[in-house]
């Protein structure tokens, strides 16, 4: 009896699901993936065989999805209903360019093509085609990715190097949120970015996220995000990456990045030496005896060592020493830095609870700069400022992330940050040291993070949630000795709380293969930072002064954008139209100027406006050559500020109001490939009253490359043209680096 009830119950309880994979000219395709889920997990999967045919046996799991994924085909899914019988004929489409890419600067991976969000990805084949030496100098080819001045990091001071985009700035910290394997790299205490913290020879891919990101990533992610992926190596396939150098300006660099798998060990290595002899950055015709070279030097170690245990949990330890020293262009301005940071984290994943990271830091590092005060001729300078900043900073947060049913990826976040530092300085006049300061304090941190990726219909995703940061700044004094005098004064500073929430809410729709369109939502907000709390800076004869009463900048943007493929899926076009508007931005205001003094400080504007259009756009010409581009039109300017009403309709310092770049990377044969870079900038302003005006400028690199073996040499120019563009007026006008030549050799073990 029970034989013959499981014989007719088996039908029941079973179906048989059957069909053919085929491409838009009807040849089928094998080995493509087929899966089958319920409303919480797989229940069935295979794959096509050399006809394309798939057929397997499914549960009676009521409705259920089938995906199908192949090698340089977009994804393909569908719902079926209970007891679905008919065959399926599937045609899978060619991935576009955007849809070959999976990113994770949303914290969870996902398509590129499937993510609402403005983000551009450079990928390691296009790093390794630009003429550029630096991650900074790469990611310009992203029109709106600045630097607070023009420069390089290669050779501006570091106070200098925060990344902003989409011309959300007012300052030198940054205002995007830089990350590196998931770790921090903007400065603890002044909120810049040490971009040579990281060898570009170890980023596998770079991904950048425009727009509000401190839904994601809290602090300092006002106006978007940065995210860089060091390589992974699989088991068995070692990558050991070794590049060298040299060029004009006395320039040298040695790189190299290594990752192994060793049964369940894993060991990545990821070091760099560089330095150069700079140029003068004077302009020739305002130089003086005491201009000399800006240059730099640095050495940096990162290691990483993990031990997997079986597939589903993973522990790792990371170190990284970093040394730096620059001239900054004149007899007595210098900087030094020494850093080092520790990390450690545990991966564990399970299908019922989902998956976890924990991550845990701890890191040191001093700072130390020379200011001096500067004659007009130029002739004769005298030492203003001795300045050594030491800091700290620990923190460590815990990441999830679960998939409920086909349609949903919830994550969430819980972090926790602490960082102190101080300002120890010695202030001359006349040659004789004549007072010391002291001021800094702490910062402590708690945040929150919640987020869905919801996949509502085939057409439609949308993605919402937010973050709440709370943070407290405590201990805070300042100190001051007169030397001449021997008196004493000491000022402690009240504490001082906030508490922000940021919320993100974000959609996108594909009405058919070839257009999309997607909107969002955001607030985003960046606490000041100790630095511009409690130190006080000069360049050449501008003071800007510390601010103790600073409070945060908040940012609310909304942007919505249309997205095209065509031409065999060649091409893609992505255009995005975006509105922020900046409460209490901080600025440097202009206190005072005289001849020989130009006094700045540091305060919170009422509001600032930017509002734009980005243009995007890729095109596979051929297997062989590709072309890109990247074009910004935005309109920063301050719309409030009660204290000085004169500023309300001026444009925000240091923003261009266009830019566009563009980029041609051909490879006719395996051997050889040439690459093409060029930047376009409009006008922009030094200061806040915008009577100080940097022209307008275009720039063009060029890269390229012969392959023997395994081993690559190149060439790489920067500025052909050798435009000397304006950098800064300080007073005096600083320009850009002249044409810049190398030559250099690669080796890539795993380059086909």
């Amino acid at each position: 009896m029970l034989f013959f009830v499981l014989i007719f119950a088996l039908p029941v309880c079973g179906q048989t699901i059957s069909g053919r994979v085929v491409d838009a000219q009807n040849a089928p395709i094998p080995g493509a993936e087929i899966n089958l889920s319920d409303k919480t997990r797989v229940v069935a999967q295979t794959v096509t065989d050399a006809s394309g045919n798939f057929s397997f046996e499914s549960p009676d799991s009521g409705e259920t999805l089938l995906r199908v994924k192949a090698e340089n085909f977009a994804d393909y899914s569908q719902s079926l209903p209970r007891n679905f019988s008919e065959f399926l004929n599937i045609v899978l489409q060619p991935r576009n360019l955007s849809e070959q890419v999976t990113v994770s600067i949303t914290r969870t991976e996902s398509r590129l093509s499937e993510t609402p969000a403005s983000i551009f990805v450079l990928d390691r084949e296009t790093l390794s085609a630009t003429a550029a030496q630096t991650v900074d100098d790469s990611l310009r080819q992203i029109a709106g990715f600045t630097l607070f001045r023009r420069a390089s990091s290669k050779t501006s001071n570091p106070t200098t190097q925060g990344a902003n985009l989409r011309g959300l700035s007012g300052s030198g910290a940054s205002r995007a949120a830089v990350l590196f394997d998931g770790l921090s790299l903007n400065d603890a205490f002044g909120g810049w970015t040490f971009w040579s913290r990281v060898p570009q020879i170890a980023v596998e891919q770079a991904e950048v996220l425009r727009g509000g990101a401190s839904a994601f990533y809290g602090n300092a992610a006002l106006s978007g995000a940065v995210n860089l992926i060091s390589g992974k190596a699989e088991k068995d396939k070692p990558i050991l990456r070794f590049q060298t150098s040299a060029g004009t300006q006395n320039t040298y660099d040695g790189s190299v990045f290594t990752a192994y798998r060793l049964n369940d060990w894993s060991f990545d290595l990821a070091a760099e030496t560089f330095q150069t002899k700079g140029y003068i950055p004077a302009a020739k015709d305002e130089r003086g005896a005491i201009d000399t070279r800006a240059n730099s030097r640095h050495n940096n170690a990162i290691l990483t060592v993990g031990r997997n245990f079986g597939r589903a949990a993973r522990i790792f330890a990371r170190g990284n020493v970093f040394r730096e020293r620059r001239d900054n262009g004149t007899s007595l301005t210098n900087n030094k830095t020494y850093f080092r940071q520790a990390s450690f984290g545990v991966d564990f994943a399970n299908e019922k609870t989902g998956a976890f990271q924990f991550r845990a830091f701890a890191e040191k590092q001093v700072y130390d700069q020379t200011f001096s005060a500067i004659s007009n001729n130029r002739n004769t300078e005298t030492l203003s400022r001795l300045q050594r900043v030491p800091s700290q900073a620990a923190g460590a947060n815990v990441f999830w992330t679960r998939g409920f049913g086909a349609n949903h990826a919830v994550s969430g976040s819980f972090e926790f940050r602490e960082v102190r530092g101080f300002s120890d300085e010695i202030v001359y006049a006349g040659n004789r040291a004549a007072s010391l300061i002291g001021a800094g304090g702490r910062e402590r941190t708690f945040s929150v993070f919640a987020h869905d990726a919801w996949r509502v219909t085939k057409k439609l995703n949308v993605n919402f949630g937010g973050r709440f940061d709370s943070w407290k700044n405590f201990a805070a004094a300042s100190i001051t000795k007169n030397l001449t005098t021997n008196v004493a004064s000491a000022a402690a500073f009240p504490d001082r709380e906030e508490q922000n929430f940021s919320p993100r809410i974000a959609a996108l729709y594909r009405f058919n293969n070839n257009f999309s369109a997607a909107a969002s939502y955001s607030k985003s907000f960046r606490a000041p930072t100790l630095n511009e709390l409690y130190r006080a800076f000069r360049v050449g004869n501008v003071l800007t002064l510390a601010n103790e009463n600073l409070k945060s900048e908040r940012a609310e943007t909304f942007e919505a954008g249309l997205n095209f493929t065509g031409f065999e899926r060649k091409l893609n076009l992505r255009s995005n139209y975006f509105s922020a508007e900046v409460t209490r931005p901080v600025v440097s205001v202009t206190l005072s100027a005289v001849p020989n003094l130009i006094t700045r400080q540091r305060q919170n504007v009422g509001a600032t406006s930017s509002r734009g259009l980005e243009l995007d756009a890729e095109f596979l010409a051929r297997k062989d050559l590709r072309f890109s581009a990247s074009y910004l039109s935005v309109d920063s300017r301050v719309t409030d500020f009660p204290a000085n009403p004169l500023l309300i309709g001026k444009f925000l310092p240091q923003i261009a109001r266009r830019q566009m770049t563009f980029q041609t990377f051909y490879r006719p044969q395996d051997r050889f490939s040439i690459g093409l870079q060029g930047r376009i900038s409009g006008a922009q302003f030094e200061d806040d009253q915008n009577t100080q005006r940097l022209r307008p400028f275009f720039t063009l690199d060029v890269f390229a490359s012969y392959k023997i073996n395994k081993f690559e040499i190149f060439t790489a120019i920067e500025n052909v043209f050798d435009n000397r563009y304006d950098i800064g007026l300080t007073p005096n006008r600083t320009v850009a680096a002249p044409l810049f030549a190398r030559i250099g050799l690669r080796f890539d073990l795993g380059e086909k």
